[in-house]
């Protein structure tokens, strides 16, 4: 079946021309019919009245069977009127006739109706001879019915011509009426489309006042209304859209059933996925370990850590927040998925930097519970995690530890918290000594209910170094003092008075000294900063025959101690592959029996050795005094600057000795040893290793 589609202007003109044809066509065949019965009353009429003044005409010339009289009766008649045929018919037969032979040789049969006629072309009727009620015969007569059939004919083609026109009429009217209504609703049809297609906000002209301009009216108020919801939707949308994507975790929606419904940029990019590769995926396909069953039909948020799959297979730690929603008739849960590799590195390396820290850290919350103490802060403490665990304890837990620890002498009226929070300072006296720094600083600066982290520092060492600096630098003042007093002493009395050649260069011979002192001081000072600044890189280490060098040194310090001897007495036998800078060695010596004659009225004995230490093979000379010896006390200070047993300034020296021997000999990789009783003479041991000593040169 052939389906056509007419638009509205069609189907408006088509509609009023059926109507139109229908009505017309009614109307021409009521006329034609309404023509025919009286046209066919008249000739009904006509045929029945000549008929009978036909017959009774004929009745004499019947009864006497007058054929020429019935003959000039016949022919009278169908001369002088539009008769076809004319016949007598007697009791024995057809009397007389006239008229066209085609219808005489034709058998007769009365017409009842013009319709009936039109087979033969002519109206045929008969009229009875009646006398006195005997039939003698019967006129039959044919009319011509062409002059009739013609007015029939014209009529239907005047009705027919004038309907025809009145359809053009119509059908015009029509077409301009179906334009005029097409051209309005075509233009709201083509708005209507640009609107499904997302053109929102058009606006149609209005014309006239009829029911098409009130649905234009309509329209345009749709129009914008569409408009303006649509503009707040397309608002909310990249409002929503950006938020979605911006956000660095991934947003997901799935059905209960775990198929993938959505998901923003953050979570395709956390799976390494493409957004088609999402449709009609599971979220069990890169998290199977999530659990549903707990969401569905709860209305409380759920927290899950899982661990979640990468389309290349790659593993990664989940926190998912979610929790279940009804979206268009639909139950679906939606969440939040939070990469938490990056935070768990942190975590770790925040934890690694807090556990290798030398520094103590403790965070404290608001309500005095302590969520976090690193390892250093327990050593700073000298509390044993494994027996006194601070962590979820509370601050009253912490002070009743370390109360006892706290030197009340630099704290009085303590109150630890408020110590702690205020000073920045805290002096520890159990188990050790101890002086620390703490810092305080919220965590979140902007969130005044945010925890707080104390940071401790242990400054001890730092205070001792200051403290030695201080001692140092009031000892170096005092030695340097000394000669440059007696130096500007004498020098002002020499400027101020001539004195004798004697007693002059007895002051000249003191400033000399004195000046000497000063600058052997100097030296010290310098060739110890010297050696620490470059830690052994000016030395020139080589294998060196040290005997020869004990030797030599031994003469040369004997020769400022006349009258006393250093006794050598090798225990061992001389290495002869003992590396050594030559001139760093014999200051070690000149020092070291420097100390040993002036601290001693006899003769000082060197003695050598050799042991084996930590798979290394070490030669040492001890220094043996019989002098005033030491204490313990003085024996612990022993090699710090300046420090000397004898401080009432009758022993000559400056202090630096020790200190310088020392380093020398540490940068060659050996040690240095001293042991003492008061009284009974200093043994001085230092070792040197038999191997080359490759010493740290940066």
């Amino acid at each position: 079946m052939l389906n056509f589609k007419f638009s509205f202007k069609m189907k408006t003109i088509f509609g009023i021309a059926i109507i139109e044809t229908f009505f017309l066509f009614i109307l021409v065949l009521n006329s034609r019919s309404i023509l025919y019965e009286t046209i066919e009353l008249d000739i009904k009429d006509q045929a029945s009245n000549i008929s009978t003044l036909l017959a009774t005409a004929s009745v004499d010339a019947v009864v006497s069977q007058d054929i020429a009289t019935l003959d000039s009766i016949l022919n009278s008649t169908i001369n002088t009127s539009k008769i076809l045929y004319i016949r007598v018919v007697g009791l024995d037969g057809v009397l007389a006739e006239v008229g066209n032979q085609h219808f005489l040789n034709q058998p007769f049969k009365e017409d009842n109706s013009i319709v009936d006629s039109e087979s033969d072309g002519t109206y045929d009727a008969y009229a009875d001879i009646m006398i006195d009620g005997y039939q003698f015969g019967r006129v039959e007569i044919g009319l011509s019915i062409e002059e009739q059939q013609s007015i029939i004919d014209q009529a239907t083609n005047h009705l027919s011509t004038i309907a025809f026109v009145e359809m053009l009429f119509v059908a015009l009217f029509s077409l301009l009426l179906g334009v005029a209504l097409t051209k309005r609703l075509t233009v709201l049809q083509e708005a209507t489309l640009k609107v499904s297609q997302g053109e929102t906000g058009l606006q149609i002209p209005i014309e006239g006042s009829d029911e098409v301009t009130d649905a234009s009216n309509a329209f345009n108020l749709m129009s914008k209304k569409i408009g303006q919801v649509t503009q707040k939707l397309k608002s909310d949308n990249s409002r929503m859209d950006t938020v979605m994507n911006t956000v660095t975790d991934g947003i997901f929606m799935v059905s209960i059933e775990g198929d993938i419904h959505s998901m923003n940029r953050s979570a395709y990019r956390l799976f390494g996925l493409e957004e088609s590769l999402i449709v009609t995926q599971s979220i069990f396909d890169f998290i199977p370990e999530f659990n549903l069953n707990g969401i569905i039909n709860s209305q409380e948020k759920h927290i899950q850590n899982v661990e979640g799959l990468t389309l290349k297979g790659k593993h990664v730690a989940l926190e998912i927040h979610c929790n279940q929603m009804e979206f268009n008739n639909q139950q679906y849960i939606v969440g939040v998925i939070r990469d938490k590799t990056e935070i768990n590195r942190l975590q770790y390396e925040l934890q690694a930097v807090f556990n290798l820290s030398p520094n103590g850290f403790l965070i404290l919350a608001n309500d005095l519970s302590i969520s976090y103490v690193n390892p250093a802060f327990y050593s700073m403490f000298s509390i044993a995690p494994e027996r006194c665990f601070l962590g979820g304890n509370n601050w009253a837990c912490f002070t009743d530890l370390i109360d006892n620890s706290i030197d009340y002498s630099h704290h009085k009226d303590l109150s630890l918290l408020d110590e702690l929070l205020t000073e920045n300072i805290l002096y520890l006296k159990s188990p050790v000594e101890k002086v620390l720094t703490i810092s305080r600083q919220k965590i979140d600066i902007a969130d005044p209910d945010s925890s707080d982290i104390l940071f401790f520092v242990d400054i001890t060492h730092l205070t001792i170094v200051d403290k030695m600096k201080s001692e140092f630098l009031t000892t170096a003042a005092h030695e340097l003092r000394t000669p440059l007093v007696s130096i500007c002493g004498f020098s002002e009395l020499l400027l101020a008075r001539d004195y004798d050649k004697s007693t002059a260069h007895e002051m000249y011979s003191i400033i000399h000294r004195q000046s000497l002192h000063l600058k052997y001081l100097l030296d010290e000072l310098l060739d110890l900063s010297r050696i620490e600044a470059r830690a052994g890189k000016g030395f020139n280490i080589s294998i060196q025959d040290i005997e020869a060098v004990i030797k030599e040194s031994c003469v040369e310090v004997e020769g400022a101690f006349k009258g006393r001897k250093a006794i050598i007495n090798p225990a061992v036998a001389w290495p002869t592959a003992l590396a050594f800078d030559i001139d760093k060695i014999r200051q070690v010596l000149r020092n070291l029996l420097s100390n040993a004659f002036k601290y001693s009225s006899k003769d000082i004995t060197l003695v050598t050795h050799l042991k084996e230490e930590q798979g290394k093979t070490f030669f040492g000379i001890s220094i043996i005094d019989r002098g005033i010896g030491m204490t313990p006390q003085q024996l612990s200070r022993l090699g710090e600057r300046f420090y000397r047993a004898d401080d009432s300034g009758a022993t000559p020296g400056s202090g630096l000795g020790v200190s310088l021997v020392n380093e020398i000999v540490s940068i060659h990789g050996g040690k240095t040893e001293y042991s003492s009783e008061s009284g009974q003479g200093m043994t001085a041991t230092f070792w040197l290793p038999l191997t080359v000593h490759k010493f740290n040169k940066e």
